[in-house]
C-alpha cells in the first residue's frame, strides 16, 4: 500500500504539480480513509449467491423428477392400455370361434346326420295339429272322451 501523497510531496513533484490544466480538473486533496474494505464476508441484509444457486438447483431437479414420473407413468398406462387390447382382440376370436361352432352344431345337415346314426328315419306321414276355437267335447262332459280333433296337412303348431 502506498502512503498517501500530503501537499509537501506534491510540491516536491515539480512547479506544475499542483497547477491545474485547463483541460484537467484539479485533483481532490487528500482524506483521510476510515473506511476500509473487508472481503470474506457478504453486505448486510444480501443472502449470498450460493444459496441462490443451490435453491435453484433444487428447484430444477424437482422440475425434472415430476417430468420423468410423469412420463414414466404415462408409458405404464400405454402399456397397459396396449395389452388390455392385445386381450380385448384374442377373447373376440375366441367369441367368433365358439359362435362358428355353434353354427356347425345347429345345422340341419348335421342334425339329421346324428339322427341317421342313432337311427331315427324320416317320418312317413306327418300330421299336423291344430287346437279348435271351441272347448272341446271332453271338455263339457267327463264322462264322455273323445279324441282331439285332427286336421291333416295344416300348418299349425
Amino acid at each position: 500500500m502506498t502512503p498517501p501523497r500530503s501537499n509537501v510531496a506534491r510540491a516536491a513533484a515539480g512547479p506544475r504539480a499542483g497547477i491545474a490544466s485547463p483541460r484537467r480538473p484539479a485533483p481532490a486533496p487528500d482524506r483521510p480513509r476510515h473506511l476500509e474494505v473487508v472481503r470474506g464476508r457478504p453486505a448486510p441484509g444480501r443472502r449470498p449467491p450460493r444459496a441462490l444457486v443451490l435453491v435453484a438447483i433444487g428447484v430444477t431437479a424437482g422440475i425434472v423428477l415430476v417430468i420423468v414420473v410423469a412420463r414414466v407413468l404415462t408409458g405404464q398406462t400405454g402399456f397397459t392400455e396396449s395389452d388390455l387390447t392385445r386381450r380385448i382382440a384374442g377373447q373376440q376370436r375366441q367369441v367368433e370361434q365358439l359362435e362358428l361352432s355353434i353354427a356347425e352344431l345347429r345345422s340341419p345337415q348335421r342334425i339329421y346326420d346324428r339322427a341317421a346314426r342313432l337311427g331315427f328315419v324320416p317320418a312317413a306321414h306327418v300330421v299336423y295339429l291344430s287346437p279348435s276355437p271351441t272347448p272341446s267335447a271332453a271338455a263339457r262332459s267327463p264322462g264322455s272322451a273323445s279324441p282331439p280333433p285332427t286336421t291333416p296337412n295344416r300348418g299349425g303348431r
